[in-house]
């Protein structure tokens, strides 16, 4: 009988499935897009951004299919969370980008 991982290795495990997982959402939707299921692709790149908000790749994927439904104000908000992911503050207030 396989033993629990401790805490910690529990802890790690978790995110490596979490991981895992917002690579294969991400993936499926990336083949629904390029299969023409758009809103199919959508809910598969949202499905990525519930286990993880700060995935660029779904948030990219998710901002152009929001494009191609003409829905620009909310693709917007998904490339401008990506800016955001890619700025980091230094010590003298100023932006970096990563």
């Amino acid at each position: 009988m396989k033993s629990l991982p401790k805490s910690g290795n529990f802890a790690h495990s978790n995110q490596i499935q979490q991981k895992k997982l917002v690579k294969y959402y991400n993936r499926a939707g990336v083949k629904q897009a390029d299969e023409g299921k758009l809103m199919e692709a959508l809910n598969y790149f949202n499905k990525a951004l519930r286990i993880d908000p700060s995935s660029k790749q779904a948030l990219f994927n998710r901002a152009t299919i929001k494009v191609d439904l003409g829905e620009y104000e909310e693709a917007r908000k998904d490339f401008s969370l990506i800016f955001d992911l890619n700025v980091s503050i230094d010590q003298n207030g100023s932006s970096v980008f990563l």
